[in-house]
């Protein structure tokens, strides 16, 4: 079995009592050390419309909110492009279980870590904002 945040295989497992994942034990340590985004490909109404795999590109963005009038926002962003080939990016069905790792979504487990999110502003008012943006083929949109 294979630990869906390193990929390799599962070390020392443990079990999150609240959903059932199983995950190496050093690498859900250092999962709870950062702020983790990701992306989860869902069914909705108009995928037969859709291309698939889904291959567009994703960036996230953690927005410094800092006053820009003082300082230049320094945003943290990551950038991928989806591999066609795996099984998180197929059209969505409903043969996929909950305890599937390809329900896990795709991302980075350590964005960010708790102590460099409190460097700048990205904390303001109890709030941080995540942009999260797929580009979209100008075909799609037309």
């Amino acid at each position: 079995v294979l630990c869906p945040l390193c990929g390799k295989p599962m070390r020392e497992p443990v079990r999150v009592s609240t959903c059932g994942h199983r995950f190496c034990k050093t690498c859900l340590q250092e999962f709870l050390s950062h702020l983790s985004v990701y992306i989860r490909v869902l069914p909705g109404e108009y995928d037969n419309l859709l291309e698939w795999p889904f291959s567009y590109r994703v960036t996230f963005s953690l927005l410094d909110q800092s006053d820009p009038s003082l300082s230049k926002p320094q945003h943290i962003t990551e950038t991928f492009h989806p591999d066609p080939n795996w099984k998180n990016f197929q059209k969505p069905g409903a043969s996929r279980s909950s305890l599937d790792e390809s329900t896990l979504g795709f991302g980075y487990p350590k964005f960010i870590s708790h102590e460099d999110i409190k460097k700048r502003n990205y904390v303001r008012d109890n709030a941080i904002f995540i942009k999260a943006s797929v580009e979209i083929p100008q075909k799609i949109l037309a």
